[in-house]
């Protein structure tokens, strides 16, 4: 039998109406969740997103299946997200690299283009080094960097990203130049300084838990506003004559398009994960600090930091 066109798209309209409806959200989620991260396997980013799958699959009675996928300071990741169903099923990572990225001139991404959930994680930057390194405190590398800049090699996640933008803001407060060698993940950056091909590392202090706590990895300094409650013994930047206060958030986003009743789901569902005992756990033993924002905030915080980091990447592109 033949049915008119509008018969059909009336049909249509009714299936996602539907689809829509309170009593399907509901029930979402009906199948297992896909994670999409942005940086390389054994990372603070990559252990977050790993426990808070976990956790939220737990909350949820769902599976949440977590993949890896590096590479464009997000890009890579984020390009994966955006060509996915907007049905929450695909959830991805976001940080403070994120707002960079969205911040570069000629960025395909908006935070307009993403939901932005929650903020699950905040911590400081560090500058990091061996424990056979000449420099004992940041203004020893300060002077190194002074007398021979092509002579001592820092590098970190990422370019133009949040470790960058530290090294930079202390460039600016100690009056140096450096060149910044970038890498795909933090732990990269930290077997390049293990294995001798980095003389210093701006990283999260997460990055080499087990490094500092053996003592193969000293901390010259913290971005932190006041000594950090898990490294008490790290100077702050500030500390040391340099008024550099920063810190990195991480947290997870949707793609817009995805239903309200859907994201107030997944919104519910950390909120209830961070109540967990076991999340506060790994929390402590990660040295991680929390960022309690609402949505609507985050999202706000998001789209003034994206303006924010604009300034410093124009400040690149004239060097």
């Amino acid at each position: 039998m033949n049915f008119p066109v509008r018969w059909w798209g009336a049909c249509a309209l009714t299936g996602m109406m539907l689809a829509a409806s309170p009593a399907r959200a509901a029930e979402w989620p009906e199948r297992p969740l896909h994670f999409i991260t942005t940086s390389a396997a054994g990372s603070p980013l990559d252990t977050m997103m790993r426990a808070l799958g976990k956790e939220l699959g737990d909350v949820l009675g769902q599976t949440v299946v977590v993949e890896n996928r590096p590479g464009g300071t997000g890009a890579v990741g984020m390009n994966m997200a955006l060509n996915a169903p907007a049905d929450g099923y695909t959830v991805v990572s976001a940080t403070g690299s994120t707002s960079f990225l969205m911040a570069e001139k000629d960025s395909r991404f908006q935070p307009s283009d993403f939901i932005f959930l929650r903020a699950l994680q905040t911590e400081p930057s560090s500058v990091a080094v061996r424990k056979d390194s000449p420099y004992h405190s940041l203004k020893d590398l300060v002077e190194a960097l002074k007398r021979q800049p092509d002579k001592v090699n820092i590098g970190g996640y990422a370019t133009a990203g949040f470790h960058q933008y530290v090294l930079y803001r202390l460039e600016q407060k100690a009056g140096f130049k450096s060149t910044w060698i970038p890498y795909q993940g933090g732990n990269q950056a930290l077997l390049a300084l293990m294995g001798g091909h980095l003389h210093a590392a701006v990283i999260t202090p997460s990055t080499a838990m087990a490094q500092i706590r053996s003592g193969d990895v000293r901390l010259l300094g913290i971005s932190s506003e006041s000594r950090n409650e898990f490294f008490p013994d790290v100077p702050t930047f500030r500390e040391q004559g340099y008024d550099v206060v920063e810190t990195l958030w991480r947290g997870v986003m949707v793609i817009k398009g995805t239903p309200p009743a859907v994201t107030a789901r997944l919104v519910r569902g950390m909120e209830d994960v961070e109540k967990r005992p076991s999340w506060k756990t790994f929390m402590r033993e990660n040295m991680q600090d929390s960022m309690p924002l609402s949505q609507p905030d985050l999202q706000r915080f998001v789209a003034g930091e994206v303006a924010d980091r604009r300034q410093f990447l124009m400040s690149l592109q004239k060097k």
